[in-house]
């Protein structure tokens, strides 16, 4: 019947429309070479542990800032290559450190950060004391300009000022 497929297309002028096979393979094709390029990056479980252990050690610095300028007594960061804790002054002014602090987003004492696997963590100021000025020092006193290394990504903390942030 010649003609047959026209009259089809006059009742419904969607037929025809749509990919051939060839169209649908090449953009599948297609797909599969994105995915298989970018897919390894977007999706690396090691730096997306690298990015929220360095977005977790940002915050929990500024909240010893925080808690060392609004309690008055010095807060101590004490790092280790696998994490860090804080903790205060037992008689606040003077002593050794020991007082632990809760960790606001468990409620949990001694306040301990771990580092998940494969992310590493490391400063040039340990340990860290933010003074009851909000300052960066040293065990000693004296004012420091710090950073800090989590899994490859850095943090800064200037020491007369105390602003930590990400670099």
């Amino acid at each position: 019947m010649p003609g047959g497929h026209d009259r089809e297309r006059e009742l419904d002028p969607r037929l025809g429309e749509g990919f051939t096979l060839l169209e649908t393979i090449v953009v599948i094709v297609i797909i599969g070479i994105v995915a298989v390029t970018a897919a390894p990056r977007m999706l690396s479980i090691s730096d997306l542990a690298a990015a929220q252990a360095h977005r977790k050690a940002l915050a929990d610095l500024r909240f010893a800032r925080r808690l060392g300028a609004s309690s008055g007594c010095p807060v101590r960061v004490a790092f280790s290559g696998s994490g860090y804790t804080l903790d205060q002054r037992a008689s606040c002014r003077t002593g050794a450190f020991g007082s632990p602090i809760a960790d606001p987003e468990t409620n949990r004492t001694p306040f301990v950060a771990t580092m998940p696997s494969g992310v590493a963590i490391t400063s040039d100021l340990d340990p860290m004391i933010f003074d009851e000025l909000g300052r960066v020092t040293n065990d000693a006193g004296a004012v420091f300009d710090a950073t800090v290394s989590v899994g490859g990504r850095t943090i800064s903390a200037v020491g007369e000022t105390g602003l930590v942030r990400a670099l």
